[in-house]
């Protein structure tokens, strides 16, 4: 949706295009109603309606020849983006820096697995020596996992 205000944009872009080109800009439009043809631009141009910068960039950059409105907007979009200028990053305070890391590690502490990752093998081996007859491969593999001689 347009700017109610649009339409005089469009009207200011028209009669800067007739000051430059003079009779020449008029004359492409004889014998054609001149609402027409500004409703027909104010539509090309109606995505720059919330950024007038790209239509005054194209008003300063205008060819030797009129420009119909295709090559009105071609120029229009060649206008170069805004430079910004960047802000410092934010200097971080060192005391609230080592709290977050001593909460983050506390975390990670007590979310850590408090169990022995060779439990398994233990475990396999006080089955067998409870007398429960294990596969040969499980006896091994635990005896590997605990550095232990395989027991037979």
């Amino acid at each position: 949706m347009q700017d109610e205000s649009f339409p005089c944009v469009i009207d200011a872009i028209f009669a800067k295009l007739a000051v430059r080109y003079g009779a020449t800009w008029l004359r492409q439009w004889d014998g054609v109603d001149m609402n027409l043809v500004k409703s027909d631009w104010g539509s090309e141009l109606s995505g720059f309606a919330q950024n007038l910068e790209p239509l005054r960039y194209a008003l300063r950059h205008l060819p030797e020849r009129c420009p119909n409105v295709s090559q009105f907007r071609a120029i229009a979009n060649n206008c170069p983006l805004p430079e910004f200028q960047r802000l410092p990053a934010p200097l971080a305070n060192e005391r609230v820096v080592a709290e977050q890391i001593a909460k983050q590690t506390e975390l990670k502490q007590a979310l850590a697995p408090r169990i022995d990752p060779k439990q398994w093998a233990k475990t396999l081996i006080a089955r067998h020596q409870a007398g429960e007859r294990l596969a040969p491969a499980q006896l091994r593999f635990a005896c590997e996992a605990l550095g232990m001689e395989v027991i037979a």
